[in-house]
């Protein structure tokens, strides 16, 4: 079964591909202050362990951070034009 795509998915999401297409990856603590709606870090939290446990984002250490990287899966399921 497809995993959904919620309005509050394709944002965060969408904040992750801008980063990543300007060359920088965010960490949770960022995505969290550009959020443009309010929302509780822990519930913030859990969407990113439910796109990473969907394969959407991995997580990679760099030094104190865990940077949050989008996949090949994610530029495709979420129709940015970016995948093949």
């Amino acid at each position: 079964m497809r995993p959904l795509r919620t309005k509050k998915q394709r944002i965060i999401m969408g904040l992750i591909f801008k980063a990543a297409g300007e060359g920088c990856f965010l960490n949770i603590r960022t995505l969290h202050e550009r959020l443009p709606y309010t929302c509780a870090y822990g519930s913030l939290r859990r969407s990113i362990e439910h796109l990473e446990e969907n394969k959407f984002l991995v997580k990679e250490r760099a030094g104190l951070s865990v940077l949050l990287v989008p996949t090949k899966l994610a530029y495709d399921w979420f129709d940015t034009g970016r995948g093949s």
